[in-house]
C-alpha cells in the first residue's frame, strides 16, 4: 500500500481571527503551506521551505482540530501559494472533520480540490514570463493589494475579469503605508463596487 502524501507545511496556528476580507473578525485556525511561485518584494509572510515540516492529511486534520478549541471549524488555507500542494484528499479530510475551507490564492493555478470560499489576490506585476493568471476560478472575493502600480483602470480590468460579490482594495503595509492607504481610499471613491480592506489582525495584534 503506498505511503500517504505528505504536505510541506510552514505552520498551523489558532484559534485566531480572520484578519482580511468579507470574513474579517471571524474565529478560525490557519493552515499555512510552505513555498510560493511568486516573489513579491513586500510580502509579509514567512513561507520559505526552510523549517517547514511534512505532514499527512490525517496529521494536519488532527492538529487543526486540536487548535480549534472553540469549534469554529473554519480553516484559512494559505501560504506561500497553497494551490502548489492543495488536492482533493486533503480537502475531503478537512470537510469530513467539519471544517469550512477558506483559501487565499494568487490566482495563477487551478484549485485541485474543493474549497468553500476562494479569495484571489492577483499580483501580475510580479509574475515571471512563464506565469499568468488562470481563468474559470470559483472566486468568492477579490483582494487587490494597493501600491503605486494599481490605479482605477487596474481595478476596472479586474472587475471585468472576475465575477464575484466582494471586491477589496487593501493598502500595502510597507514603509509607505499611509500613502497606500490614502490611495486605496481614493480608488474606492472612483470604483464604488470596491471596499477598503484593512489587515484587522495586525491592528488587533493577533497572529
Amino acid at each position: 500500500m503506498p505511503e500517504p502524501r505528505r504536505y510541506l507545511v510552514k505552520e498551523m496556528f489558532g484559534p485566531t481571527l480572520q484578519g482580511e476580507g468579507a470574513h474579517a473578525g471571524r474565529p478560525c485556525v490557519f493552515l499555512r503551506f510552505a513555498a510560493c511561485n511568486l516573489e513579491c518584494p513586500w510580502c509579509d509572510t514567512e513561507f520559505r521551505p526552510e523549517g517547514a515540516v511534512r505532514y499527512s492529511a490525517g496529521e494536519i486534520v488532527a492538529r487543526l482540530v486540536e487548535l480549534d478549541a472553540h469549534r469554529a471549524r473554519m480553516v484559512i488555507v494559505t501560504g506561500g501559494e497553497p494551490t502548489l500542494q492543495w488536492d482533493a484528499p486533503l480537502a475531503d479530510a478537512l470537510h469530513a472533520a467539519g471544517f469550512r475551507i477558506h483559501m487565499e490564492s494568487n490566482g495563477t493555478r487551478p484549485v485541485a480540490g474543493p474549497v468553500d470560499w476562494l479569495t484571489v489576490s492577483p499580483k501580475p506585476q510580479f509574475h515571471p514570463a512563464s506565469i499568468a493568471l488562470v481563468d474559470d476560478l470559483p472566486v468568492s472575493e477579490l483582494k487587490v493589494v494597493i501600491d503605486d502600480t494599481v490605479d482605477a483602470a487596474t481595478l476596472a480590468r479586474y472587475e471585468a475579469r472576475y465575477a464575484c460579490e466582494h471586491y477589496f482594495a487593501q493598502p500595502c503595509m510597507d514603509a509607505a503605508y499611509p500613502h497606500h492607504l490614502a490611495r486605496a481610499m481614493a480608488l474606492v471613491h472612483e470604483r464604488p463596487r470596491w471596499r477598503v480592506s484593512l489587515q484587522l489582525h495586525k491592528i488587533l495584534g493577533v497572529p
